[in-house]
């Protein structure tokens, strides 16, 4: 892996676990082992490295969710997936979804990074919206209101568990997710 790779995948943790406004260079440079000149020369300024970790967390985020696509047709494999796909967020050292982190911190988070987070959420809320449009079109699902609309409350309700998880153990965590779950299921 590249200094630079590893200063992304650095600041994306932190990011994670302490938010942006919680780290600084310093940190980094200690994590690493390196100087912070040596950070400056791959990022000049914290706002670039916000803008990259952004990025890098959108493309992540995306491909996931299409390999998640590609795996199977059915509605509830792919919703499976994204629940796992939280489940592991959770998992790896009390992190929680960047794209959370960065909207909690929208007012003072770098426009770029902001707005690239921004734009992954409205992508993953999509995403969200058309696998259950399809799990309702099979029979298969069902829910109140649009799919626009239980998309939001789906990707706003695995915030709220990654946040309930770190806080109160992973298994709080996947009782939300689970629940979610059973908010979509067909009622006779």
């Amino acid at each position: 892996m590249s200094r630079k790779d590893q200063i992304l995948e650095i600041a994306t943790e932190l990011v994670q676990t302490r938010g942006y406004s919680a780290f600084s260079y310093q940190d980094l440079s200690n994590r690493l082992g390196i100087t912070k000149a040596s950070i400056h020369h791959h990022f000049p300024s914290k706002k670039d490295l916000g803008k990259a970790v952004a990025e890098k967390y959108n493309a992540d985020v995306r491909a996931t969710l299409a390999a998640v696509k590609r795996e199977s047709d059915d509605p509830w494999a792919q919703i499976e997936g994204y629940v796992q796909f939280v489940l592991e967020i959770i998992k790896t050292h009390d992190r929680i979804c960047a794209a959370g982190s960065v909207q909690s911190e929208i007012n003072v988070v770098p426009e770029a990074m902001g707005q690239s987070m921004c734009s992954l959420v409205q992508h993953v809320i999509g995403w969200i919206s058309e696998v259950i449009t399809n799990g309702r079109d099979l029979g298969v699902m069902d829910f109140p209101g649009t799919p626009d609309h239980q998309g939001a409350l789906i990707f706003s309700a695995a915030q709220g568990a990654m946040q309930y998880g770190r806080a109160n153990g992973e298994q709080k965590a996947n009782q939300v997710m689970q629940q979610i779950k059973e908010t979509l299921k067909c009622r006779s």
